[in-house]
């Protein structure tokens, strides 16, 4: 009985390179559908980041110019907006924005509002963002004014 393949067999058959391709093109498909999936994830963490480090930036040059900033929470333009910085940030498509914030009256339409003051402090905020079943709340801390994002 031969152990081997004489010169003229040498080779794959179409059947097993066709299988061969079927199965690269079902794990390339596996693998586009989760990363479609995992790049939103990473713009919603990125998100997440940049509102704390806009939080905290507020905090920061409250008490650096010894002058009240506001971050305003615009839930109808979907953004995050830090005046005495001039940084804006949007929330992303598909992110679910609830919160409990202050309502500051000089501000139009009673606008949602954290304030930082000089010494530290904020009015505070917890603002949860849904994104496909999960929470994630950022916190701020109405005596101290630090700001943490956690899940749940």
């Amino acid at each position: 009985m031969p152990t081997s393949r004489t010169d003229g067999e040498a080779g794959f058959t179409l059947l097993e390179l066709l299988s061969v391709l079927v199965i690269l093109v079902l794990a390339a498909a596996a693998v586009l559908r989760a990363g479609g999936g995992s790049a939103e994830t990473a713009e919603v963490r990125s998100f997440l980041i940049r509102a704390e480090a806009m939080m905290r930036q507020a905090r920061t040059t409250a008490v650096e110019t010894s002058s009240v900033q506001d971050v305003v929470i615009d839930t109808r333009l979907r953004r995050l907006v830090h005046e005495g910085g001039g940084l804006a940030i949007e929330v992303p498509a598909g992110v679910a924005l609830d919160g409990v914030v202050a309502r500051v009256p000089e501000k139009a339409n009673g606008a949602q509002v954290v304030r930082f003051f000089p010494d530290g402090g904020s009015t505070g905020a917890t603002l949860p963002f849904r994104f496909r079943g999960d929470v994630y709340v950022l916190r701020v801390n109405w005596l101290t004014g630090h700001a943490d994002v956690r899940r749940g």
